[in-house]
């Protein structure tokens, strides 16, 4: 029974904290940057909260929006074909400071004491970095080149950050450029800087064995089978004792990695596909 009800997810401070960062060609700069941040789901990972936020520029008034949760809208559809809706009704402040330039050096912007930005495995999110000084050097960021240059592709094992729309107005979610016409938002462009965050891993439970790595479900498999055998001194041991064990051994602790995670994960969803193509 203490199985049953044990929490499937870590109640105590971060496991990892991780950074982030972005390639650095300085193409561009304006009066901010919106892009979209996406959590994997490969690792078995409850959620992830971003910490802090670093660009470089002339900064200046500067503030941060993330996008409401669906809860918080009935209309929100959050983003996730990854298109940014610039309605600022769909977005939340999370940070209003004023900061002196910083040209050669990111500057990290302290997001974890305001509304936390908190991301489940597949979940995406808006990120908006805004500066109200006057000109065109607040915010620097590149252009997107797709798939012709391996940097652009900005991701490490648990989050991918999408290209970004560039913002060339100094009122924020405004839509007139300062030369009075055209468009406010520039498609294609990429985030600079850094993105750090904290990890929170799932905690093993029966229901998430799939989600595990094949090494990981092989030990699963050796202590119940070991339980199960009387010549074994892990026989004495209760169905509760075995699972508390695997309970606080975290994924990796038996040379899963994320490339054989990443391709199980793969395995399961066209598997899964094929089960509903021929269910229709």
């Amino acid at each position: 029974m203490t199985s049953i009800t044990r929490s499937t997810k870590a109640t105590h401070a971060f496991h990892e904290k991780v950074t982030v960062n972005s390639s650095d060609r300085e193409e561009h700069s304006f009066c901010g940057i919106m892009f979209p941040i996406q959590c994997k789901e490969v690792l078995p990972i409850d959620h992830i909260y971003i910490s802090s936020i670093s660009v470089r520029g002339a900064l200046g008034p500067l503030t941060i929006w993330v996008t409401k949760d669906n809860h918080d809208d009935a209309d929100d559809n959050s983003i996730g074909n990854r298109s940014l809706n610039t309605n600022p009704y769909k977005w939340r402040k999370v940070y209003s400071e004023t900061h002196k330039p910083s040209f050669r050096n990111y500057f990290d912007f302290n997001v974890s004491c305001a509304i936390k930005i908190k991301l489940k495995p597949g979940e995406i999110k808006g990120i908006y970095i805004h500066s109200t000084l006057p000109g065109d050097q607040a915010v620097v960021y590149d252009n997107h080149y797709g798939t012709l240059r391996k940097s652009d592709t900005l991701e490490d094992s648990i989050v991918k950050i999408h290209p970004a729309l560039a913002h060339v107005c100094e009122t924020p979610f405004g839509t007139i450029p300062p030369w009075g016409w055209g468009n406010a938002w520039r498609k294609n462009r990429k985030f600079v800087g850094r993105i750090s965050y904290g990890i929170i891993y799932k905690l093993w439970h029966p229901q998430y064995f799939s989600t595990y790595g094949s090494k990981f479900q092989s030990l699963v498999h050796a202590l119940l089978c070991c339980q199960r055998r009387k010549e074994s001194p892990i026989s004495l041991l209760p169905d509760d004792c075995i699972f508390y064990i695997l309970h606080l051994c975290k994924w990796d602790w038996v040379d899963d990695n994320y490339n054989t995670m990443e391709y199980n994960f793969l395995n399961t969803y066209m598997i899964e596909q094929q089960q509903q193509q021929k269910r229709m």
